[in-house]
């Protein structure tokens, strides 16, 4: 597996090459479930879980793997396993508070490129929630960009579209239709290969559509398949991007 393909570029590189080591190699994280994780790197996939050091020297759940983390890894090829002894800087990082603990930290996804924005036009247009999402993109160092999904439920698309525009001119709105294909050419310029995309956005607005249509025909891309998990939502694989059912931001 080409570690570029899965995001890998000279941020991470330079921080590996200033921290010789030898017998370890770097993987990034794609999925997590109560601290077990599966890692790819350039040898394949594998079942991980961190080490003891790790463990002992984490001072929160914030040092702890995410999904999205490029991290330290040592493999047993036989076993389809490896162990996870540090996590690398992070590029960027969505994240939120825990309910009842001021200090503690919930990381949903890191080093991610562009956050698509997911509103359905036909039911869930909220400029509101809109605002609450983009604060913690913004925060978080990716790029934001709204997708107004099922366009072909709403007459009046221009006008959200104009509303959207209104509440937040610096960001980039695009009106599509995942099931008749209107208007998801114009995300083409965002799928670069490398790049992380992280889709946000409450229970069905179409996340999942939009993913397979963009994987699908002359858009599709070599991406790998990953999980994350926000509260209110339970894993899912989403082919190639990262996929947040609810973001809760």
């Amino acid at each position: 597996m080409d570690l570029h393909v899965l995001g890998w570029n000279h941020f991470f590189e330079r921080y590996w090459n200033a921290n010789a080591r030898g017998g370890v190699m770097p993987g990034r994280v794609v999925e997590e479930q109560k601290e077990a994780y599966r890692v790819v790197g350039k040898s394949g996939e594998f079942a991980a879980e961190v080490t003891g050091r790790l463990r002992h020297e984490a001072s929160g759940r914030a040092d702890f793997p995410a999904v999205g983390d490029w991290v330290v890894m040592d493999t047993i090829p036989s076993e389809e396993k490896a162990l996870i002894h540090e996590v690398l800087p992070r590029r960027t990082k969505l994240s939120r508070k825990v309910a009842g603990d001021r200090s503690s930290e919930q990381i949903l996804v890191t080093n991610v490129d562009v956050a698509f924005v997911v509103m359905s036009l036909n039911a869930d247009f909220n400029p509101r929630r809109l605002e609450r999402y983009l604060g913690a993109i913004w925060e978080s160092g990716a790029q934001p960009v709204v997708l107004l999904s099922k366009a072909d439920l709403c007459d009046d698309r221009q006008g959200a579209a104009d509303e959207i525009a209104a509440a937040a001119p610096a960001v980039n709105t695009h009106v599509l239709s995942a099931v008749t294909g209107e208007g998801v050419d114009a995300l083409t310029p965002y799928l670069e290969l490398g790049k992380t995309i992280v889709l946000l956005g409450s229970s069905g607005v179409g996340k999942s559509t939009i993913t397979n249509r963009l994987m699908a025909g002359r858009l599709r891309r070599p991406w790998r398949s990953v999980r994350a998990t926000t509260a209110g939502g339970t894993p899912r694989p989403i082919g190639g991007c990262f996929s947040s059912r609810q973001a809760g931001c």
